[in-house]
């Protein structure tokens, strides 16, 4: 059992559809970042800044410290820029979580998975390859596990992440 459990990765590598799945196995709470982007932003993010960005992260930071404050355990939390991603080690600090990013092996794979149907509204296709490449380069972060999600249905991804939080 964790406290928190981050689900993260490019639009189109499948968070959403595995943070679904795991919500039902673990009957845990999901917290979508988005849900808290779409208070104050356009469904395109086109109207996103560094202030509405920054802000919706510290809603969900406080939301998490609350939820564990009251003794949840198996926190979902998805749709995390990978710039915050990074930052979840020194803001969790103490808390006992794990990172989950999901990788996409193939550029045009991504990019009809993005292009295709979404309910996020997010169609940028080339920033979702470069987010995909610069999450699968970069050094992987303290309880971070990468997995390759490019050939997994949904539910063999969620029940790898489930034998992970078993490990």
């Amino acid at each position: 059992m964790k406290d928190i459990i981050v689900i993260s990765g490019a639009p189109g590598s499948g968070k959403s559809t595995v943070a679904k799945i795991l919500q039902e196995k673990l009957q845990s709470p999901l917290i979508n970042l988005g849900w808290i982007r779409q208070w104050h932003l356009k469904r395109d993010w086109s109207d996103a800044t560094f202030k509405e960005e920054e802000m919706s992260f510290e809603i969900l930071v406080q939301a998490l410290h609350k939820y564990i404050e009251n003794g949840y355990k198996n926190i979902l939390v998805e749709d995390l820029e990978d710039e915050k991603v990074q930052r979840i080690p020194s803001v969790l600090e103490g808390i006992n979580y794990i990172i989950v990013s999901l990788t996409i092996d193939s550029d045009e794979e991504l990019k009809q998975r993005v292009l295709g149907e979404r309910d996020s509204g997010f169609k940028d296709w080339e920033r979702a390859v470069k987010w995909n490449k610069d999450l699968k380069e970069r050094t992987t972060l303290p309880h971070e596990y990468k997995i390759d999600n490019s050939h997994n249905n949904p539910e063999t991804t969620a029940a790898k992440i489930l034998e992970i939080m078993s490990l």
